[in-house]
């Protein structure tokens, strides 16, 4: 049988690159999603307030070197490699500056260095044949899906999290059932959790929310203004209608604003009630399910949003549904070289604006001309990105995260590029973590892990296993809404 198998297996191989995910995924960080960084931050307005600065038009060229009398010229991976340069690609950035709304500067300024993975579209090897590549030097074999840093080869090592925007119940001490969701947008992360007590109160948090916030609360809060409005979101079954008139008979406020006051007093404690109300609506927008929205349209569907996980903490109470499994694959998601690159590029970035607002304020406290050329450091980006990726020292404080490729033979190399590793502390015992579940059949291999400490958290990729980048959410809603799928 095993015989019959191979020529599959050596199709498979034959016309496909060991590290295509990887390529894929940088592909993806560099062509969609620096638009949305920059989108994201968009607007600069310092503290003076007159000036402005609109950023636009992210271009990342290919690798090029500037050499010490400043003339530029490109660079091949085996050049950087020889002498020990940085295999990286220059930023421009279209900046608008208008002083009291008359521009005054639009130039394609030059923000600083991204590196480029090698046989990635900006990389100079991409498509190139066999005789090519050894006519620059290269390894015709050699996969690509990493970087040179230093003259050092790196490859980032897959992370492994928990899925964002996912509702998981789980049962706690005391018979406290929580559903919980990490709701994600752009760099900030929101745990809301909502906690079912045994004698069935519910109460929700968030970030920046009052302690022991009652739920139907928050949905007053967020425009289900009258009783049956909050008892019409729920579902119709008796165990859930008993808890919806448990929590409706202790419900404290009587509208909106009084819900959003008792927010506020926490949000904006000893404010003038105006400010207070503003204050929780500003919290609500912008720290509540972020995923869902940020304006005011989205407090409805985030109320709804909210009802959904209640029924679910209910539902489990009585035990009408079993416990959501964190082990369980379907409940994770592997964050590849572009994912990783789009978090360290994110906090470069914001860095950058932060430090462009400081140079602004100096330059018009000083009385000094404005222009763009004058404002722009372009190493705020550059250190930033290249201090992480030679030492591994991620955001959000994961470590290991970039590591020094092994040129052993020819496994090594391809053993770091189906690295998987868990953010789990390695010092604690997490049996469940460290197990193999039934998920990972074809996913990750059950035998290749180390000993000691880091076994179980630091995982392989199963030999055919691929890893898939996100798709646009966009083109599947629009579909729905033609077949006449309706948003309740």
């Amino acid at each position: 049988m095993a015989l019959k198998t191979w020529p599959i297996i050596q199709a498979y191989f034959k016309n496909r690159n060991f590290a295509q995910m990887e390529i894929n995924s940088f592909n993806q960080f560099v062509d969609w999603k620096l638009k949305d960084i920059v989108e994201e931050n968009k607007q600069i307005i310092p503290k003076i307030e007159e000036v402005k600065i609109e950023l636009s038009d992210i271009e990342i060229q290919k690798p090029k070197l500037t050499e010490a009398d400043g003339s530029p010229r490109v660079i091949s991976p085996m050049e950087a490699r020889m002498r020990n340069r940085t295999y990286s690609a220059p930023i421009y950035l279209t900046m608008r500056l208008s002083r009291r709304d008359v521009e005054q500067d639009v130039k394609k300024t030059y923000i600083g260095e991204l590196p480029i993975m090698l046989k990635s579209n900006r990389c100079w090897l991409e498509n190139k044949t066999e005789e090519e590549l050894i006519e620059v030097g290269e390894d015709p074999k050699d996969f690509g899906g990493y970087f040179i840093i230093n003259g050092s080869e790196k490859a980032l090592m897959t992370q492994e999290v928990l899925a964002s925007d996912r509702v998981l119940v789980s049962e706690q001490a005391q018979e406290k059932i929580i559903a919980e969701v990490i709701s994600t947008k752009g760099a900030f992360k929101g745990r809301v959790r909502i906690q079912r007590s045994p004698d069935g109160m519910l109460a929700v948090s968030f970030p920046a929310s009052p302690r022991k916030l009652r739920l139907f609360t928050l949905l007053k809060a967020l425009g289900l203004n009258s009783d049956k409005e909050i008892t019409d979101a729920f579902d119709e079954r008796i165990e859930i209608k008993n808890d919806v008139a448990l929590n409706l008979e202790q419900l404290m406020v009587k509208d909106q604003e009084e819900a959003l006051d008792r927010i506020g007093k926490y949000v904006a404690p000893g404010q003038v009630i105006d400010y207070r109300l503003r204050r929780a609506q500003e919290v609500i927008d912008a720290f509540l399910l972020p995923h869902i929205g940020q304006k005011p349209e989205d407090r409805l569907a985030k109320a709804y949003y909210l009802t959904m996980m209640a029924t679910k903490a209910v539902e489990r109470s009585y035990k009408l549904r079993g416990q959501d499994d964190k082990d369980h694959y379907a409940n994770k998601r592997l964050e590849l070289s572009g994912k990783l690159m789009e978090h360290l590029f994110r906090y470069s970035f914001k860095y950058f604006v932060k430090d462009l607002k400081f140079q602004i304020d100096r330059t018009i406290t000083r009385r000094r001309k404005l222009n763009i050329s004058t404002i722009v450091r372009p190493g705020a980006v550059t250190e930033r990105i290249k201090f992480a990726m030679s030492t591994g020292n991620w955001i959000g404080r994961a470590t290991g995260v970039s590591k020094f490729m092994d040129r052993v033979n020819y496994l090594a190399p391809l053993t770091d590029l189906r690295k998987v590793k868990s953010p789990l502390d390695k010092n604690r015992e997490l049996y469940e973590a460290r197990d193999v579940h039934g998920t990972h059949f074809g996913r990750l291999c059950p035998i290749e892990t180390p000993d000691g400490p880091q076994c179980g958290l630091v995982k392989n990729l199963a030999l055919m296993a691929e890893v898939t980048t996100e798709s646009s959410e966009e083109p599947v809603e629009k579909m729905l809404r033609e077949m006449g799928v309706k948003l309740k």
